[in-house]
């Protein structure tokens, strides 16, 4: 049963990414192929209804697939209101609108700018992981931590490790998914899952948020996704570079630049991620004892059937259980 909905929530994340990835590609083509056209008012009309049109089928097709996953009885308007991904879309449309205007008066950006837009998307993609949209739809379907003694040993923990306290929620899952993760964008938020505050005791839990916090401490997100923006700007604008200026020692490499770019984004930053995980789980247990930490980690691995087999888990961003409890018992605490 909770095999069947692991895999039914991996396959609407899965048509959600699509929709996502589709609906980027259909702006950015549109604005490559008008860009090349004599600029008009008609030009611009024509960009508008059709990044409207595309704005107005990706929002549908989300909902579609948000109440076909998530069995909700929510209509359109409050899905687009908790939604803000949308939103998102309109600012990008707006800037390649913005560009098609500006390229025709000043000569030296329409000669550079497929490299501006392609930068420009590419730091809207890194600004959208700053600022996840996804905060505002999980405080919905959560609850803020009442338990005045969890919310006083947080507060506690925060203040010894330097962090400013952050808003604690529940998110309800039913008896399904053990999981607990930090959002660290304009403020900090933690969630933790209904069925694995349920199945931990009371240290075991505060174990687990303290390991939350660490990742807040150590910037852990921000510091990824900072690493992402590098690489994504590096690797692109060199091959990019190549077909825009002709430069054949580009162009021969640019096959071996997008490999670079999937091994980067399928063992680099997962191995980045456990790394983090590791540094966390180290940095908690200065905080509270080994053995709740190490019982929690159990826990949640007999459930969520974390793999133990190190070639099985390259591409996950967490470790193999028995390794993380390896470290720990190793460390100083």
């Amino acid at each position: 049963m909770y095999q069947q909905q692991r895999n039914k929530n991996e396959d609407f994340l899965r048509k959600s990414n699509a929709i996502s990835t589709v609906s980027l590609f259909i702006l950015f083509l549109v604005y490559i192929i008008l860009s090349e056209f004599k600029f008009s008012v008609y030009t611009v009309i024509i960009m508008v209804v059709i990044t409207a049109i595309n704005i107005i089928l990706f929002t549908y097709f989300k909902y579609k697939i948000h109440i076909g996953y998530k069995e909700e009885n929510i209509n359109i308007m409050d899905y687009v209101s908790s939604d803000l991904s949308w939103r998102y879309l309109i600012y990008l449309s707006l800037f390649f609108v913005g560009m098609v205007l500006v390229e025709n008066f000043v000569l030296i950006i329409r000669e550079y700018s497929y490299m501006i837009v392609l930068n420009a998307f590419i730091f809207f993609i890194w600004a959208l992981s700053l600022n996840n949209p996804m905060v505002t739809l999980l405080i919905k379907k959560s609850v803020q931590l009442k338990d005045i003694f969890i919310v006083h040993e947080v507060s506690e923990l925060s203040l010894e490790m330097g962090i400013e306290t952050p808003s604690i929620y529940i998110l309800n899952t039913g008896n399904r998914i053990a999981n607990a993760f930090e959002i660290n964008s304009r403020e900090a938020y933690v969630f933790i899952t209904s069925y694995l505050m349920n199945i931990l005791d009371y240290n075991e839990i505060i174990a687990v948020l303290a390991h939350e916090l660490s990742h807040i401490k150590l910037k852990h997100n921000r510091k990824t996704a900072l690493i992402n923006f590098g690489v994504y700007i590096i690797v692109i604008n060199v091959a990019a570079l190549g077909f825009v200026f002709n430069i054949g020692i580009l162009l021969a490499l640019s096959p071996f630049f997008f490999i670079s770019l999937i091994v980067f984004l399928f063992l680099i930053i997962p191995a980045i991620k456990r790394r983090n995980e590791v540094a966390a789980d180290l940095n908690a247990v200065r905080y509270v004892k080994k053995e709740y930490l190490e019982s929690a980690l159990i826990k949640i691995s007999n459930i969520e059937n974390i793999p133990e087999n190190v070639m099985k888990s390259l591409s996950l961003d967490h470790p193999a259980t028995s390794k993380r409890i390896e470290i720990i018992e190793k460390s100083k605490s």
